[in-house]
């Protein structure tokens, strides 16, 4: 349940409707609140740890999806009850994910919206269309029109279910001098790199154990690939 699109309720409105909502539905989905950007203090914080609440429904204008997302994954489970941080509007109003015949290739939505909102441990995202493109938000009516861009959500999702015990994982950004980290400490190191380079990985909390490499195409998926460097030991940063 969102309790409103560019919501303006006061906090006490909206812990009120929240609250009612819970008391009506008897299976407990997730009640959310949508925010213009850069309200996001604003509207959210006063919700931290509300019992009837289960997290932010994000609208971002610029490329801070990734930043924001574990903003609220972090600060709501400092205040005792984590949230689920879901993505719903990427910016700008008149773009959003355009057409597949006008970017093919999504990469930008891709590399910091989708596995942006991913590895900061949030929920996932839903898909914009900008009012400037055919099919856009207030007139879609073929939904094939953003194919690929299904294509590499479902890719990325694959990912996380296939690969990952994501729900144990957390954002460790600071291991690594380049991209994102998603993180079961001394286990499992998933590391995103929006723009490729060869980056380091600190596995110092890790010594005396062995990783293997593996490699994942968030373009195309299928199997995870080896590369040049098959594995590599704790301890210490690796390459």
């Amino acid at each position: 349940w969102n309790l409103g699109e560019e919501n303006t309720n006061s906090d006490a409105q909206r812990k009120a409707f929240a609250s009612f909502i819970r008391d009506l539905d008897p299976y407990d989905h997730p009640v959310v609140v949508h925010t213009y950007p850069g309200q996001y203090d604003a509207v959210y914080n006063d919700l931290l740890g509300y019992a009837d609440f289960e997290g932010p429904s994000l609208q971002i204008g610029g490329d801070s999806t990734h930043a924001e997302t574990l903003t609220w994954v972090e600060r709501s489970a400092a205040a005792g009850r984590p949230w689920v941080v879901c993505l719903d509007e990427i910016g700008p109003a008149n773009t959003g994910v355009m057409p597949d015949a006008d970017d093919a290739m999504h990469d930008s939505v891709r590399k910091l919206h989708l596995w942006g909102n991913l590895m900061a441990g949030g929920a996932g995202v839903e898909w914009y269309f900008g009012y400037s493109y055919a099919n856009d938000d207030l007139d879609c009516e073929d939904w094939r029109s953003r194919d690929a861009m299904w294509e590499q959500t479902r890719v990325a999702l694959d990912f996380f279910a296939q690969y990952l015990p994501f729900e144990q994982m957390r954002s460790r950004d600071e291991l690594s001098s380049d991209g994102f980290v998603l993180a079961l400490a001394g286990s499992v190191y998933a590391l995103y790199l929006p723009d490729g380079g060869s980056p380091e990985l600190d596995l110092s909390e890790a010594p005396d154990t062995s990783f293997q490499v593996r490699w994942y195409n968030p373009r195309d998926g299928g199997a995870l690939q080896t590369g040049s460097v098959g594995e590599v030991n704790g301890g210490a940063a690796v390459n």
